[in-house]
């Protein structure tokens, strides 16, 4: 259907229709056996600012990460998390909840990883950034752009810390990439303030 004439992209248009357009084939998924070493290598993930992780996600949440156990289903590996919710930002206001996601290794030593995605284990404090489940199964908005660990110092202070995300980020408006290597610490209140008023935006349809 011909575009309307009075639509004008904006960046932000752009870069939505962007990373769909690549969500399938930005990253690289290893399979191995119980007794293969393969690295995984690294891939290709669009940069992501917050406001653009809000508008992506189906489901943001912060919690505590109670356990996880690997699954083959349908053919594939997933690692499959309980997690103890602490605030929902986005999605229905659960206690607990079982969040599925690509990868994992099995206990007979078979497992699939994908570049750029986040390390998640038992006992994090995380805040993540969801899309909407689809066969069980959802992904990290942006890879591991997609999850913070949440940390407090010893006056209870909280910030939001994302590690290197291994992969190469490109930012859309001009095509720049550029290493997603190195530590991203942010204020937990500023976060939270810019997660609501980018909630507040996407109700609103600005």
């Amino acid at each position: 259907m011909p575009r309307p004439e009075a639509f004008s992209p904006t960046p932000r248009d752009d870069l939505m229709r962007f990373f769909s357009a690549l969500f399938t084939c930005v990253f690289a998924w290893i399979i191995f056996g119980p007794h293969d070493s393969t690295r995984v290598s690294a891939g290709t993930a669009v940069r992501m600012e917050l406001e653009d992780l809000v508008e992506c996600a189906e489901l943001i949440v912060e919690g505590r990460i109670l356990s996880q156990r690997s699954v083959e289903a349908n053919g594939r590996i997933e690692t499959e998390y309980l997690v103890q919710v602490e605030r929902t930002f986005q999605g229905s206001d659960i206690e607990y909840r079982t969040i599925r996601v690509p990868g994992g290794v099995l206990d007979d030593g078979r497992g699939l990883m994908l570049a750029g995605m986040p390390h998640i284990a038992a006992g994090d404090r995380s805040l993540l950034f969801l899309s909407r489940e689809t066969n069980g199964v959802r992904m990290p908005i942006g890879l591991a752009q997609g999850k913070f660990e949440v940390r407090s110092d010893d006056a209870g202070m909280k910030r939001l810390v994302r590690g290197s995300v291994g992969v190469s980020l490109v930012d859309v408006p001009s095509g720049v990439v550029t290493s997603g290597n190195g530590l991203v610490v942010r204020e937990y209140a500023e976060v939270v303030a810019r997660i609501e008023a980018a909630l507040v935006a996407k109700r609103s349809g600005r």
